[in-house]
């Protein structure tokens, strides 16, 4: 099974060098949107876990096809969580990795 993970997922294990737990319980591999890329590895270069998610081999950053989805998403959620959710959806059998309650409630 696969994992679409936030940004505050990465950037929480990988600041407590744990970030590999997800490559051992997601075998298949991590996947993230282009708005989770940007905030942990771009936007976040020079922060705690930045470098460490963006020589991760194994997670993958994917485009999120349902933009619509999104834009309704983000209503209530920041651009991450909500392509996260989208993107979860998109891919069918992944499970998606979130940490805040607005998130989750959606």
């Amino acid at each position: 099974m696969k994992a679409v993970a936030d940004s505050s997922v990465l950037i929480a294990l990988s600041s407590i060098k744990l970030l590999r737990v997800l490559a051992q319980r997601f075998p298949a591999g991590v996947l993230v949107p282009p708005a989770v890329w940007a905030e942990v590895a771009e936007t976040g270069k020079g922060q705690p876990g930045a470098e460490v998610v963006a020589a991760a081999s194994w997670i993958t950053v994917r485009e999120v096809a349902d933009q619509a989805f999104v834009g309704l998403l983000q209503g209530q959620l920041d651009a991450g969580e909500a392509e996260a959710i989208a993107l979860a959806r998109q891919e069918g059998d992944a499970i998606v990795l979130l940490d805040e309650k607005d998130a989750h409630r959606a």
